[in-house]
């Protein structure tokens, strides 16, 4: 932890002392009650334990008012704090908390819990390892270690503390499931074997390891008993969210077997389950739709003829952005290209986000506030995307060519202009039909924009709106864009790649040929299609639509004049 950040994790602590201080209990003080600290300290945890937290609080809160070092109390404060997601408070009391008493290793793997819900990851590592340090037999401690590893990218890392804990705690279930998943997206596919083994002979009962079993019988070609496996499954299952995942697979498993009636039935069964989980419930898909469709009115000819002339020149060189429709390739493409010895690509990071809310907060807001902006803003502005970019790239990677790999990007083109007026976009096209197929058949993790996907039509919609969208971009802006067909790169690799290459200005290298076994040694791959990049290319999605040309009748209208404006053959 910097000066700075010690500094201001004790203003926290300190305008919590002063809470205290100010606090005026409707009950009789602790001193009028005659407790003593250690007294007071018992009740408060006793009230913590029922929930009765305002009341633990005031006793806290007294004790620190006469002694403001006192290190239970803050750490009891600290955990409250930590209960009610007040992340900021809950680090800076417990951070005060254990460099009084440093020996408290629940307080320091709690530290860790406060620290990585606030995305800082390095000091999560560290609290936990500080932990450690004092008892490394904790089970839990190790699983959220490896948790936090695996988070930062480091898989084996993360191995070694999954297989530390399961080794203390053979029961866990949590810590089973976390490593397979692990397993899984790092394709390590003999280890997840004996994982999943392990995982059954100690937790017998719990459905997820079915699921485990399937992945694996999928990945050995027995889609037929993978099926037979998950159908296993009864519906008697408490977390909603197993059903979900095991639907999902089984419309995989049955779309392998050329079964599309009972594929798409299983889809549309984990997709209705999905969006009555409260995470679901929570996302607006269409509210994501209604900012694409402002988007789209805003960027007139006329607006931007009214923008502010506005250069910066701060030496960096503007990015490459990978974009496309989800589902579209660009993990494909980003995978190939990351098999370059010259090339560094940033996979699915929120890092234009940054850039986008920092201008959210000035004046005119975002978008409206692109046409007036100054020099100094615009230079703020692209130092706060380059300073989120730079904590993703590798000392090695530095003078390397940077892509920036989102796929959603797409919509945010007219702001990456502005900010980057020589960026360079990587278009990735699929046939509209076999991409809005492949979003409603995958299960992703949700948010605003992926909620469309749990239904058809909106599925169908969504991509006519970015699709409008983007059109609408490359109409009023002078966009550098370079279009990638899916249908092409997998049908005639170098001839589609070559001019990508020099689009982007470099030159071929061998290891292209070999970006599968370069994907595995990367180590996890974010996106919904790690297992499928790590495998030679392959014709077999192309046109898939057309099996379930029955079940989408109803969104054809909406893609199919797409697919004729892009030149596919309808």
């Amino acid at each position: 932890m910097n000066r700075a950040e010690r500094r201001r994790q004790r203003k926290i602590a300190e305008k919590e002392a002063q809470r205290a201080k100010r606090a005026q209990p409707a009950k009789p003080s602790l001193k009028q009650q005659a407790l003593t600290v250690e007294q007071a300290l018992a009740l408060a945890a006793e009230h913590q334990a029922a929930g009765r937290l305002p009341q633990a609080q005031s006793i806290c809160r007294q004790i620190l008012q006469a002694d403001p070092d006192q290190p239970a109390a803050l750490y009891l404060l600290g955990t409250i704090a930590l209960k009610a997601k007040k992340y900021d408070i809950a680090v800076g009391l417990i951070t005060r908390a254990v460099a009084l008493k440093p020996n408290n290793f629940v307080a320091h793997n709690n530290l860790g819990n406060a620290l990585k819900k606030l995305g800082r990851l390095d000091e999560a590592v560290a609290s936990y390892r500080n932990a450690l340090t004092i008892n490394s037999c904790s089970a839990e401690t190790n699983y959220n270690l490896a948790k936090v590893l695996k988070l930062q990218g480091l898989p084996d890392e993360a191995v070694a503390s999954y297989s530390q804990a399961l080794a203390i705690k053979p029961r866990f279930a949590e810590a089973h499931h976390s490593f397979c998943d692990l397993l899984e997206h790092t394709n390590r596919t003999e280890a997840l074997r004996d994982a999943v083994k392990k995982a059954r002979r100690n937790c017998p009962d719990d459905p997820r390891f079915s699921i485990w079993e399937a992945h694996l019988l999928k990945r050995d070609g027995d889609y037929a008993a993978a099926r037979a496996v998950l159908e296993g499954v009864g519906e008697d299952v408490a977390d909603v969210q197993i059903l979900v995942a095991r639907d999902h697979l089984l419309g995989e498993l049955c779309d392998r077997l050329d079964d599309a009636v009972a594929a798409f039935r299983y889809i549309c069964e984990g997709n209705r389950r999905y969006k009555e989980t409260p995470e679901g419930a929570r996302a607006d898909g269409q509210r994501y739709l209604a900012r694409i469709g402002a988007l789209t009115k805003r960027f007139s000819s006329d607006w931007i003829d009214n923008w502010r002339n506005v250069e910066c020149c701060d030496g960096r060189s503007d990015p490459v952005f990978l974009v496309g429709f989800p589902r579209s390739g660009t993990t494909l493409l980003d995978t190939i290209l990351s098999s370059h010895s010259n090339v560094h690509v940033v996979e699915e990071r929120p890092i234009l986000a940054s850039a986008r809310n920092a201008l959210a907060r000035l004046p005119g807001g975002h978008p409206d506030g692109l046409a007036r902006i100054n020099p100094i803003d615009l230079a703020k502005l692209r130092q706060t995307y380059f300073a989120e970019l730079d904590k993703h790239i590798r000392p090695e990677k530095q003078s390397a060519v940077v892509i920036d790999k989102l796929p959603l990007n797409i919509v945010d083109a007219g702001l990456i202009h502005r900010l980057f007026p020589r960026a360079r976009f990587l278009f990735m096209q699929r046939h509209p039909c076999d991409c809005v197929l492949s979003c409603f058949m995958r299960q992703f993790a949700i948010n605003e924009a992926m909620a469309n996907f749990l239904d058809l039509e909106d599925a169908a919609h969504l991509y006519d709106g970015i699709m409008t969208l983007w059109r609408q971009y490359r109409t009023v802006l002078p966009l550098a864009v370079h279009t990638v067909r899916y249908e092409r790169l997998v049908e005639a690799f170098e001839e589609t790649l070559t001019p990508v290459l020099e689009f982007v200005g470099l030159g071929w290298d061998d290891s292209l040929r070999d970006y599968a076994q370069a994907a595995l040694q990367r180590g996890i791959i974010k996106t919904p299609s790690y297992d499928q990049v790590v495998q030679p290319l392959y014709t077999g999605a192309r046109g898939r639509w057309e099996r379930y040309r029955a079940q989408m009748e109803p969104v054809l209208p909406i893609l199919l004049p797409w697919a004729r404006r892009f030149s596919y053959g309808v």
